[in-house]
């Protein structure tokens, strides 16, 4: 079983060795309690277990874990020369909707699992794991990518059929706007409206005078 695990310790314990603000923070706690950044994580993820198999705010702490350190290290990966990292959390993200389109319409069920927020959670933490294999790939490239390729002249067809018509709703409704604009009930409509704006601004200017010459007084 340490086996097994040896990979994904390692690999911790290189992702706390970067240089950012969370791994800052771990150095200072390590120096003031004696307890290693390893522990102090494991120790805090334990506790994250814990708090999700009580099930009190489960679902947002499993949002929170499965969704800011992966946009982090996305902005990351964004940002560095590298071009790897840019397919690790595009992989995640792709595997991450999925599971959320999934999850959306199968909530009646998922909801009498029992501790279905911590395994959610478990399976997400699997699938940003930062090794080369981790739960992401393994479905992607078992699940996502033989369907998504099977079925992706159709999908395409499909969004370009859909942003067509949404083209065209935006196209019409932006000329029936203009005709309204232009007619003389859009142009009554205006000049009432721009009336009633001018005759606030006025009120507002008068009460300010007003304050101002009774502070005088």
């Amino acid at each position: 079983m340490s086996a097994a695990l040896e990979p994904y310790i390692q690999r911790l314990d290189a992702v706390l060795e970067d240089k950012n603000p969370f791994t800052d923070g771990l150095n200072t706690a390590e120096q003031k309690t004696g307890i290693s950044k390893r522990n102090l994580v494991l120790g805090g993820a334990a506790l994250i277990l814990v708090w999700l198999a009580i099930g009190i705010g489960s679902s947002l702490v499993c949002s929170i874990v499965c969704f800011i350190y992966p946009a982090y290290k996305s902005f990351k990966a964004v940002e560095s020369p590298q071009g790897d990292d840019d397919k690790q959390w595009l992989t995640y993200w792709i595997v991450y909707s999925t599971f959320n389109i999934l999850e959306y319409f199968a909530d009646l069920i998922l909801f009498w699992i029992p501790l279905y927020d911590l395994l959610k959670c478990l399976f997400l933490v699997w699938c940003m794991w930062p090794v080369e294999n981790n739960g992401s790939v393994i479905v992607y490239n078992t699940l996502l990518r033989p369907f998504l390729l099977q079925n992706e002249s159709r999908i395409d067809a499909r969004l370009s059929k859909v942003t067509g018509q949404v083209n065209k709703y935006v196209s019409d409704a932006q000329k029936e706007a203009n005709a309204f604009a232009n007619s003389s009930t859009g142009q009554m409509l205006a000049a009432t409206t721009n009336a009633a704006m001018d005759s606030a601004l006025d009120s507002v200017s008068q009460h300010v005078d007003d304050g101002e010459k009774d502070k005088d007084l």
